[in-house]
């Protein structure tokens, strides 16, 4: 059973009750009055579920590639008791034969409130965004059956992904950026109306980890969503990132356009024909932007759109942040060990492809690595050489295991490590608020790494490890040291939403500080190992630094 699969289990689990254990509960809000059911979860905790609530008109027809519109009040009481669908989408590392699923009419959210004692107070509130390199996913894989904190509401939500929430025409035509403001108007949904839940709209956590911690980073960047939560942790994932933003957005529009046999002269032409094809077809075309394998990572991402009060982001994040302008409130920031592992394990059990990345390296690795826009491509090859002979020497690429440590190392080097840094030093050193930094590289029994290879080799701490094991998705917990460690992570997060700071018992963790030259985070290796730690030239920044990629750069202040 994949991680998916069991969650939606535990999902059933939860909400699949008898009617003896089920009482209706309504709540007025100022859309209107919804109804949803109080239901135990599988500890003998009680929660007011509330499930696919709409937050946004439905983006079909006309609204296709619009920003999201408001919701209309409701002229009757909103049963809230069933999740709505997944928005379409298409999933390039499923093994199934039909990767497409979902539909337009998706942006739906899901509260889960815990019941309280007789008490007044206003319950704190943590949103959940997703992960699925904005291609998949939803939100109704985060519930309280795998998610237990206690005191807390939950909030999740499904955004538009692909090419029907991140495609750009790079003008105003389609200015971009429609899932994260998917994202922005739950952001504002909970501030309008989570107090009549008995939410605190002034206690609001933002989480995520992948894709999700990059949409977590990149609220923090934009001037529509400050002011509308109090705090953010972002796991393996962030704005800075190679892959994360399409600096050439128009061009890619027009690839898909003409694959789909849309006009791509005139962006009015080319969007009103985009608007036509069936939302599956448009979003199955997403392999007519992929390059080799999943690469690039993330076809169609945000971009930095031309100033006005609409857009999402109109500079490049790491000038936001060096100007003082991000939004300053406290941020969690992680990386895992082997963060360049879940790339690796979509090609390392196949051994056609270990021959193509060996053979034809010097065109496959600027899109692997994300260097295809930000380096001049008659310098390509030769940047793919140094890079290969840092890590690998001479090297083939093969199968092995020496041989796949060092590539997964290049990997998450560049795609995570060296911005995980740059994020905290820069937003340590702009903002007053603290900055924390964790680097996880506990190896539970089960791995996503696994799941995605087929196979069970131990070659570290796979990219969303830590999420599969807080969230206990990938496999049934019973391994000793694996339930302490998650108990470590849900008594952290609980901490960080309820009183600001996260805690860990037995273990001090300080903030970062921008001025000591080595980096410093709170490395969380098993149950029993958790402590501050220091390193030098992390993810290989001084050889990184050698390289004059064209991104992440600041611009002079005229």
């Amino acid at each position: 059973m994949n991680a998916k699969s069991l969650s939606i289990a535990l999902l059933l689990l939860f909400t699949s009750v008898s009617c003896h254990d089920t009482e209706v509960v309504k709540v007025q809000t100022p859309l209107g009055r919804i109804s949803g059911r109080r239901i135990p979860d599988q500890y003998g905790n009680k929660y007011d579920t509330f499930l696919g609530i709409p937050y946004a008109q439905p983006p079909v027809g006309r609204l296709r590639f619009e920003p999201p519109q408001p919701i209309k009040r409701y002229e009757y009481e909103l049963q809230a008791t069933k999740l709505g669908s997944p928005c379409t989408q298409f999933e390039v590392t499923s093994r199934k034969p039909d990767k497409v699923s979902g539909c337009e009419d998706c942006l739906y959210l899901n509260l889960y409130v815990p019941v309280k004692n007789n008490s007044d107070s206003l319950l704190p509130v943590m949103i959940w965004i997703f992960g699925g390199a904005l291609q998949f996913g939803d939100g109704d894989t985060v519930h309280p059956n795998v998610f237990p904190v206690r005191n807390i509401i939950i909030v999740t939500f499904n955004h538009r992904l692909g090419p029907h929430g991140f495609l750009s025409t790079g003008d105003s035509v389609v200015p971009g950026n429609m899932g994260l403001k998917d994202q922005n108007m739950v952001l504002r949904w909970v501030q309008k109306n989570i107090r009549s839940f008995g939410g605190n709209p002034k206690s609001v956590t933002i989480f995520g980890f992948s894709a999700g911690a990059v949409s977590v980073h990149y609220h923090y960047l934009s001037p529509l969503s400050a002011g509308l939560f109090q705090r953010g942790a972002a796991g393996s994932g962030l704005a800075f990132a190679p892959h994360i933003m399409d600096r050439n957005p128009s061009a890619t529009a027009r690839k898909l356009g003409a694959y789909l046999r849309c006009p791509t002269d005139n962006s009015t032409q080319l969007v009103t024909c985009l608007r036509q094809v069936p939302p599956r077809v448009l979003s199955e075309a997403t392999t007519a932007i992929m390059i080799w394998g999943n690469t690039p990572p993330i076809p169609f991402a945000p971009v930095i759109e031309t100033p006005g009060p609409n857009a999402f982001i109109s500079r490049s994040p790491v000038d936001i942040i060096y100007r003082g302008e991000a939004y300053d409130v406290p941020l969690i920031l992680s990386v895992v060990s082997e963060e360049g592992l879940y790339t690796a394990s979509q090609f390392y059990e196949n051994n056609t492809m270990l021959k193509q990345l060996n053979d034809n390296w010097t065109i496959i690795a600027p899109y692997l690595l994300s260097f295809y826009s930000s380096i001049p491509r008659s310098q390509q090859s030769s940047v793919a050489q140094k890079i290969r002979r840092h890590y690998l020497g001479s090297n083939e690429i093969n199968g092995s295991d020496s041989n796949l440590r060092p590539l997964i190392e290049m990997i998450g080097n560049r795609l995570f490590d060296i911005q995980y840094e740059k994020a905290a030093r820069l937003h340590a050193g702009r903002n007053k608020s603290p900055v924390w930094t964790l680097y996880y590289n506990y190896r539970a029994t089960h791995s996503f790494a696994d799941a995605i290879s087929g196979s069970t080799r131990h070659l570290g701490v796979c990219h969303g490890d830590d999420m599969h094991l807080l969230m206990n998705t990938l496999g049934n917990m019973t391994d000793p040291n694996d339930i302490k460690v998650r108990r470590i992570m849900l008594n952290m997060f609980s901490s960080y939403a309820t009183q600001g700071k996260p805690r860990i018992n037995g273990v001090k963790w300080q903030p970062f500080d921008p001025n000591k030259k080595r980096i410093q985070f709170l490395r969380l290796t098993s149950p029993t190992n958790v402590s501050m730690e220091t390193r030098y030239n992390f993810g290989h920044k001084n050889f990184w630094s050698t390289i004059d990629f064209d991104e992440n750069k600041i611009s002079p202040i005229i």
